[in-house]
C-alpha cells in the first residue's frame, strides 16, 4: 500500500515520537523512509540579530542535518535500511507538499507540535497546513511532551 513514507522533522521530542510511527509504518509496508528538515531561515535571521547571516544559516543547517541523521539512526536501530535524508530551505509546509509530489510519497507522518510548540489547541500550524494541502494521507501524531 505504501512504498514511500515521508517524515518531516524539526528534531524535537514530538518529531521523535512521529519518527517511531513513521519507521513502524515503513517497516510494515517494506517502504522507503524519507526524513525531511526544512530550514526556515528568514524567521531565524529576524530573531537572531547578533549573528552574521552566514553563521545563522550554518547553525540551522547543522541542526537540520542532525535532525535527519537522528531519524536515520533510529531507523537503522530498527533494521530499516532504506532511508533518504534531505535538508531544504524554504517555507516548511510548501517544501513538504512539493517534496511529496517530487518524490512520489504515499503517506506523510508528522507531529502535531514541534520546537515552536502549537499555535492551535489540537494541531500545529505547519501540520494543519500540510493536512489541508497534501495530495496524500497525513498521519498527525500527537506527542505529549
Amino acid at each position: 500500500m505504501y512504498d514511500a513514507v515521508l517524515l518531516p522533522t524539526d528534531g524535537s521530542a514530538s518529531s521523535a515520537v512521529a519518527a517511531d510511527h513513521a519507521i513502524d509504518l515503513a517497516e510494515r509496508h517494506d517502504a522507503a523512509l524519507h526524513a525531511l528538515y526544512v530550514l526556515e531561515t528568514s524567521h531565524a535571521i529576524d530573531q537572531l540579530e547578533d549573528f552574521e547571516e552566514t553563521s545563522i544559516f550554518d547553525r540551522i543547517e547543522d541542526a537540520g542535518r542532525q535532525a535527519v541523521e537522528a531519524v536515520e539512526a533510529r531507523a537503522a536501530d530498527a533494521d530499516l535500511a532504506a532511508v533518504e535524508t534531505t535538508v531544504l530551505q524554504g517555507v516548511a509546509h510548501e517544501e513538504i507538499v512539493d517534496y511529496v509530489a517530487a518524490e512520489d510519497i504515499d503517506v506523510v507522518v508528522m507531529a502535531t507540535a514541534g520546537r515552536t510548540g502549537t499555535s492551535r489547541e489540537l494541531i500545529g500550524s505547519i501540520t494543519e497546513t500540510v493536512v489541508r494541502a497534501s495530495p496524500v494521507p497525513v498521519l498527525a501524531v500527537k506527542a505529549d511532551e
